[in-house]
C-alpha cells in the first residue's frame, strides 16, 4: 500500500509539474551503480562542473593540477558557464570544455528533465567515475542535477545551503553520494580546493611550476595582446591596472590609483598597462589622459581583449593592482605580485560575499589593503552603490605594498 501511495504521490506531481524528488531523479537519470568514492580508486574518467563567474573559475586551475598531476591518464572534462568558458581553450590539464547554460525558465519539472536532457547531449551515455562539485557556497543553479545526470558513479561536493537555494530543488543532498562539510568558518577559495583534493585523495601541489594562470593562453593569444597595446623595447617597470569590479563600491577611485602610479614613477621608469572590460572603456580613457599628462608612458587595453588575451597581457606585467575581480585573481594564478584594494573593512563579517578571507589573492606574494573599518552607513559589509567604504585606503599605503612586494621578488 505504502508503494501504491508513492507512486500515486508522484504521478499527481508530474501531472502538476512539480519537480521530481532528488532521489528519485538520481534514480532515472543517474547511474546505476552509484557509489561513494574510494581514495584509492584511478578513475578513468572525471568531470569537474562550476557555475561561477571568472574569479572562482580561475582558481579551479589548482585543483585541476592536483588531479592531472595525480592522475596522469585520466580523462578530465571541465563543465562551465559561456563566459567564463571562453578562457580555458589552452588549459594543458583538462581534456574538454563543457559549456553549459542554466535553464531558468518554465516549470520545476521541465527544468530538470531538459537539464537530463543536456546532459545526455553533452555527455552520451558512457558517463564518468567521478563527478566532482567544487562550489563551497550555495549554488542558485541545477549544476548538482547536472552532475548526477552525466551518470557519475561518485557524485562529491560541499553540504547544500538549502536556505539560500531555490526551493523546488529539494534536499539536494540525495544527490551526491560524497558530502563534504562545509566547516564552521569561511575559507580562502583555493583553500576550498584544496580540502577537496584531500577528499579525493590527490596530493595538493603548494607551488605547481609553471604557474597554472600560463594555461590560460596560448601564443595566438599573447600575439593578440601585443598587438593591441605593444609595451616598447625598454618599458622599466610594468604595472598592470585592473580598474574594473563587477559592483561599483568594489572600484577604487581613480584619482588614488593615479597618484600611486606617480609614486612609483618616481623611483624609476613605469609603464602603465590599463586591464578592463567594455565597461571599463571610459574610465580607462581618463585614466590614461590623466596619467600621461603627467609623463608616465600608458598602454590602454581595456575593452579590447578576450579573456584569455588579458591573461597573455598580465603574464607581461612585473606587478599588478586592482580591485576584488576577476583580473585579480587571474593575476594570481599567474603568481604575480600582487596588490588588491578592497571595499570590505577589517572588521566586517568574514561570511561577506566581499570579504577577502575568502574571495582575496592567493598569489605566493600578494598585498591586501582594506579600510580599518566600515564608513558611515555601513556595518558588517560596505553595502552603497558606489565608492564608498573603499575610500579610506591610501595611495601611499598600495605604493608601499608595491615597494615591499618588488623588494621581496628581489631578494
Amino acid at each position: 500500500m505504502n508503494l501504491y501511495r508513492r507512486i500515486h504521490w508522484q504521478i499527481n506531481a508530474i501531472r502538476k509539474r512539480d519537480p521530481l524528488s532528488p532521489r528519485l531523479f538520481a534514480r532515472l537519470f543517474g547511474a546505476w551503480r552509484a557509489r561513494s568514492w574510494d581514495p584509492t580508486t584511478v578513475p578513468r574518467r572525471v568531470v569537474v562542473l562550476r557555475s561561477d563567474e571568472i574569479g572562482d573559475t580561475v582558481t579551479t586551475l589548482t585543483l585541476l593540477a592536483a588531479m592531472r598531476a595525480h592522475w596522469p591518464e585520466a580523462t578530465i572534462d571541465l563543465v562551465l558557464k559561456p563566459g567564463p568558458a571562453t578562457m580555458f581553450h589552452a588549459v594543458p590539464t583538462i581534456d574538454r570544455v563543457v559549456e553549459w547554460t542554466p535553464i531558468t525558465e518554465g516549470s520545476a519539472l521541465k527544468r530538470q528533465v531538459l537539464t537530463a536532457r543536456q546532459a545526455l547531449r553533452r555527455f552520451g551515455v558512457r558517463g564518468y567515475d567521478l563527478a566532482v562539485l567544487p562550489r563551497w557556497d550555495f549554488d542558485d543553479t541545477p549544476m548538482r542535477y547536472l552532475a548526477v545526470a552525466s551518470r557519475a558513479r561518485s557524485v562529491v561536493g560541499f553540504v547544500p545551503v538549502s536556505d539560500r537555494e531555490p526551493v523546488w530543488f529539494g534536499p539536494q543532498v540525495e544527490l551526491l553520494t560524497d558530502v563534504i562539510s562545509r566547516g564552521s568558518r569561511p575559507l580562502l577559495t583555493v583553500a576550498q580546493l584544496r580540502r577537496v583534493a584531500e577528499y579525493l585523495g590527490v596530493p595538493w601541489l603548494d607551488e605547481p611550476r609553471p604557474a597554472v594562470g600560463t594555461g590560460l593562453f596560448d601564443a595566438a593569444d599573447s600575439r593578440a595582446a601585443e598587438r593591441h597595446g605593444d609595451l616598447g623595447s625598454d618599458p622599466g617597470l610594468v604595472v598592470g591596472l585592473g580598474i574594473g569590479a563587477r559592483d561599483a563600491k568594489r572600484q577604487w577611485p581613480l584619482h588614488d590609483l593615479s597618484e600611486t602610479v606617480m609614486t612609483l614613477a618616481r623611483q624609476r621608469p613605469v609603464t602603465v598597462q590599463i586591464l578592463g572590460g567594455k565597461v571599463d572603456v571610459e574610465r580607462a580613457a581618463e585614466l590614461a589622459s590623466s596619467l600621461e599628462s603627467d609623463g608616465v608612458r600608458v598602454v590602454d587595453v581595456a575593452g579590447k581583449l578576450s579573456l584569455s588575451e588579458s591573461a597573455a597581457a598580465i603574464a607581461r606585467c612585473d606587478v599588478f593592482i586592482g580591485n576584488d575581480s576577476g583580473l585579480q585573481h587571474i593575476a594570481s594564478s599567474l603568481d604575480l605580485p600582487t596588490v588588491v584594494v578592497t571595499c570590505h573593512p577589517a572588521d566586517g563579517s568574514p561570511w561577506s560575499d566581499n570579504a577577502p578571507e575568502r574571495f582575496g589573492p592567493w598569489s605566493s606574494r600578494n598585498a591586501l589593503l582594506q579600510p580599518a573599518h566600515s564608513a558611515d552607513g555601513c556595518t558588517d559589509e560596505c553595502v552603497a552603490t558606489e565608492p564608498h567604504c573603499i575610500r579610506a585606503v591610501r595611495p601611499t599605503e598600495v605604493a608601499q605594498a608595491v615597494e615591499d612586494l618588488l623588494r621581496q621578488s628581489r631578494d
